[in-house]
């Protein structure tokens, strides 16, 4: 993430930047609340780092629990990478 976009666990949700990550509900939140659009991947790809603030994820870590049982490229986590991080800016 650039420089000014902190992450800060706060209760069961965490503040990426402007927007926020409900951990409970498994949304992403726009400033103001309103549900950000991300594809149903990357928002896994999102949820998993955000059960670990602060810690490295392994790739294969992340593709274990994002695609169980699917065999799927790094092209698939390269591109929920690219979608989190233009929708957080």
């Amino acid at each position: 993430m650039e420089e000014g976009n902190s992450v800060t666990p706060a209760g069961t949700s965490l503040t990426l930047g402007r927007h926020s990550l409900d951990m409970e509900r498994g949304e992403l939140l726009r400033p103001g609340g309103k549900v950000a659009g991300l594809r149903r991947q990357a928002l896994a790809v999102l949820l998993v780092l955000g059960q670990h603030p602060g810690a490295v994820v392994s790739k294969e870590e992340l593709m274990r629990r994002v695609w169980p049982g699917v065999v799927v490229g790094d092209g698939s986590l390269a591109q929920a990478i690219a979608d989190i991080r233009r929708i957080l800016e």
